[in-house]
């Protein structure tokens, strides 16, 4: 394929999430391009001081308090890369099968990936990927309190994406108290990394067409779980086309993953059945056996994948945040909130 990555079916057991198609598993070496940081990464400074940089200019910064009560966020002003080409005509059509189908999924699964590996600005580094379909599921069946570093066991599941109307609010900057239960602030939501285009875009229309006649590609989401969301890599438009047509978009979830040891836990398990026992006694809808026996598997399968985030050190560390969240603030073009507590974010 392309300098050593290896790409196979994904053989994972459960992810603890709806996965609608097949996946693939992309295993990337440390050695050539891939041991450098991609041009889409995480960068870290002290204090959970969090930067997300695309193409060697800042997208965000982040910052978690330390007991992980709440986080504030600020956008940079660059535009965001492209790190996939632009969709053409001829390429949509050439997937011929029956939308959302297996073979669908199969089919956009490996030209992702092939457009993944082969991208100038790739976001993959080196270590295993996970490139497979995910559903979105209702605001308030999230999770309500992301789980702090603290509480990890190395590698926890990704969170299912939720609120995607939430990119067609853009903004600059804000804060997220994360015990205040808001859906728009729990684990999984879906952020867009540039403000939405007009509903009066050539591109927008075009994708509202293939929206009303089933026929849109899917949209490329990356997991990054120390924020506990999902980012728009690629199909901005194509996902604000969907939401314009109140369809429902499909989506393509893209997550690194380690597979720690775990041993054997007799709570654990017991706490799994008793779970499962109470969700049945509900009501076995079809939709609860699907999430019970999801459930069941994640908690008896040993040593099970899942998503830890790579971030590097950022140079120069918390000089170099003061000095550019600060100019970032004084070249803001409009009031930024002024309910963030700016001395502590800075």
């Amino acid at each position: 394929m392309n300098a050593g990555v290896s790409i196979v079916a994904d053989d994972t057991r459960s992810w603890g999430l709806e996965t609608p198609g097949p996946g693939l598993l992309l295993h990337v070496p440390a050695a050539g391009r891939w041991a450098r940081r991609p041009a889409v990464h995480l960068e870290a400074a002290p204090d959970y001081r969090i930067r997300l940089r695309g193409a060697g200019q800042t997208l965000l910064w982040a910052r978690i308090d330390s007991y992980w009560d709440r986080a504030a966020f600020l956008r940079g002003t660059a535009p965001v890369p492209h790190v996939l080409p632009a969709l053409s005509a001829p390429e949509v059509r050439a997937v011929e099968a029956a939308p959302g189908t297996e073979p669908w999924w199969e089919a956009w699964a490996w030209r992702v990936a092939r457009a993944l590996v082969e991208a100038p600005l790739s976001v993959l580094h080196s270590g295993s990927w996970c490139l497979r379909p995910v559903r979105a599921i209702a605001a308030e069946k999230s999770e309500r309190h992301p789980v702090s570093p603290m509480e990890w066991g190395f590698g926890q599941p990704p969170m299912p994406p939720h609120s995607l109307s939430a990119v067609t609010r853009f903004l600059h900057a804000w804060n997220e108290d994360w015990w205040d239960a808001r859906t728009e602030h729990t684990p999984g939501v879906v952020l867009g990394l540039r403000a939405p285009s007009s509903a009066e875009d050539g591109r927008v229309k075009s994708w509202r067409k293939r929206a009303r006649d089933g026929t849109l590609p899917p949209v490329l989401l990356l997991y990054v779980d120390i924020l506990a969301k999902w980012l728009v890599l690629d199909g901005h438009d194509r996902l604000h086309a969907a939401l314009l047509e109140g369809v429902e978009p499909q989506l393509l979830g893209l997550w690194p993953f380690v597979t720690p040891p775990r041993a054997a836990s007799a709570v654990r398990e017991e706490g799994a059945l008793f779970s499962a026992e109470f969700q049945l006694r509900a009501g076995a809808t079809p939709e609860t056996v699907d999430r019970v026996n999801r459930m069941l598997l994640l908690n008896f399968t040993p040593d099970p994948r899942g998503t830890v985030s790579r971030a590097w050190p950022l140079p120069r560390g918390r000089a170099a945040w003061r000095e550019e969240v600060s100019a970032r603030r004084r070249g803001a073009p409009s009031p930024l909130p002024d309910d963030i507590d700016w001395d502590w974010f800075t």
